[in-house]
């Protein structure tokens, strides 16, 4: 009978040093704990770095995002802000009692336990961040390619009908910025005779932009040259939003997904600025895209 009684009391104890062992490493070890989760947080954010790259590169494509994809991200958002909590915590926490000479098994309980849950979470979000693809391959409905609604063409040119180098470039200058500043102005067209200075003039306008970090995202200078490679064009401006037109043979289809990129953010502004152009602007479009513009012919 005695035997039976020590028998079980054996396997209870066994029950319960597990669980006991576990609660007790919390206090004893929570500052390597804390060490530890440090780490893990800097994995966590190299994996969010790198998925992070992959999608914006993506989104530069048109590529539809996965929605296992976003929901990790947020996730992962979640769980960082969630550990830096317990690392601020570990920096204000009273880890010690009288005076210093004992730890404080409580604070440091809380720390060793919270520590290790983070860590558990941490080390599943960065498995499970090893995405083959982040996007899919079918394009998102309703993407299709389109036309830019051209509104205006402003003659910048002939402001104040002075001389262009000297009397009204000054006056040119300020109707360009203005000009910029018009939401409802898509086109603005500055032109004059060759050598009086339109691509210094644009480049001035340019820098001040940059300068006064105005409303623009992006400002892309494209050289267009007397005569124009539509192709050597579309790269130019493909290449400055990081977009790949590689799969896209036909001017056509690079010029949807050029479109469509352009579009694929309201929110965004970019000036695009064609230099050196000698063509009539309108041969670049459809005419149904040109609409009455009030273009001067040269």
């Amino acid at each position: 009978m005695a035997e039976i009684a020590v028998s079980v009391a054996c396997e209870v104890a066994k029950c319960l040093m597990a669980p006991v062992s576990r609660h007790c490493g919390y206090v004893i070890f929570s500052d390597c704990r804390v060490r530890q989760l440090n780490v893990e947080v800097k994995k966590l954010g190299d994996t969010r770095d790198e998925v992070q790259h992959s999608i914006d590169d993506a989104q530069n494509n048109m590529k539809p995002i996965k929605a296992k994809v976003e929901t990790w991200v947020k996730e992962v958002e979640t769980v960082a802000d969630e550990a830096h909590e317990v690392l601020d915590y570990d920096g204000r926490a009273t880890k010690t009692c009288f005076y210093g000479w004992l730890p404080n098994p409580k604070a440091r309980y809380c720390l060793g336990n919270e520590a290790s849950k983070m860590i558990k979470e941490i080390k599943d979000l960065i498995e499970q961040g090893q995405f083959e693809s982040v996007y899919d391959e079918i394009s998102p409905p309703g993407c299709v390619g389109g036309s830019l609604n051209v509104t205006l063409i402003v003659n910048l040119s002939a402001v104040d009908g002075g001389d262009f180098i000297t009397d009204s470039r000054t006056s040119i200058f300020q109707g360009i910025m203005k000009a910029l500043d018009d939401e409802k102005l898509k086109v603005i067209g500055v032109h004059g005779p060759g050598g009086v200075g339109k691509t210094t003039l644009l480049e001035e306008v340019k820098k001040k932009l940059m300068k006064e970090n105005r409303s623009f995202d992006m400002i892309i200078n494209v050289e267009v040259s007397q005569t124009p490679d539509l192709n050597n064009i579309q790269g130019q401006i493909a290449d400055a939003l990081s977009l790949n037109l590689k799969k896209k043979q036909s001017q056509q289809g690079r010029r949807d997904l050029l479109f469509q990129r352009l579009h694929s953010d309201p929110n965004e502004k970019v000036l695009i600025i064609l230099d050196d152009l000698w063509t009539e602007l309108k041969k670049f479009m459809r005419k149904e895209e040109i609409g009455n513009l009030g273009m001067k012919e040269q």
